[in-house]
């Protein structure tokens, strides 16, 4: 069985949805993926700020390295 590679980010080139990356600090997964994981903590903030609880919301944004994680990978294999 074939074992699948991880893409590597090049500048210039955006890395295809369906291809592995890895982000710091927390694992595998397709780029799609990870596209899907930053929507969902970004409408968690979102929701936060709507109900007013800004305390939540400050929690969500900057106590979570994964979220760091996540939107840096995203830059990095974007191309740009």
């Amino acid at each position: 069985m074939k074992e699948a590679q991880i893409a590597i980010p090049k500048k210039g080139m955006e890395t295809p949805l369906h291809a592995k990356v890895q982000i710091p600090g927390y694992g595998v997964m397709t780029r799609k993926q990870l596209q899907k994981s930053i929507q969902r903590f970004v409408n968690e903030v979102s929701k936060y700020v709507r109900m007013g609880d800004a305390e939540k919301a400050h929690s969500a944004l900057y106590n979570r390295n994964v979220l760091k994680g996540f939107l840096e990978t995203e830059i990095k294999h974007s191309g740009k």
